[in-house]
């Protein structure tokens, strides 16, 4: 006999599992964009619970989103970023700021602004890591040659 509570557990474990595996196998960019992507992810949620006036919800999922935030300034190295990494940094503090508007004034426009931003990284870090691996693709074959 089927058991849906079984097969939800299973379920749960197996995309955990892979998750898991995910985290373990990814490079350091590879990191960041799955950062990039869980806040995207909270914030699409978010959206989505304020729209259907679900305010409770949409702020355990802004939370959420602003905890990546903190990770992603957290992730940044000063001393070798540089002007990059300083940017970086208002930008997110900025996002965090946002964030809180968000959440005090029950308004979703602060959402999809922050939502914008973390899309467009996320495609410049995805490009980057591109990058970085054709770049090692050409120096395997130059070595072998």
């Amino acid at each position: 006999m089927y058991d849906r509570r079984v097969a939800a557990t299973e379920n749960g474990r197996a995309a955990d599992a892979y998750r898991a595996n995910q985290v373990q196998t990814a490079t350091p960019l590879g990191l960041i964009v799955m950062l990039y992507e869980g806040a995207i992810s909270f914030l699409d949620k978010a959206e989505r619970s304020a729209g259907s006036g679900d305010w409770d919800k949409a702020q355990s999922m802004i939370r959420r989103a602003q905890d990546v935030v903190y990770e992603l300034m957290g992730c940044l190295d000063m001393e070798k970023g540089g002007r990059i990494a300083l940017d970086l940094f208002r930008l997110y503090e900025y996002m965090g700021y946002r964030l809180v508007q968000a959440q005090i004034r029950r308004d979703a426009g602060p959402l999809v602004e922050v939502r914008g931003h973390l899309s467009s990284l996320r495609e410049a870090w995805v490009e980057a890591e591109r990058k970085i691996r054709s770049e090692a693709r050409r120096e395997e074959r130059r070595a072998v040659l």
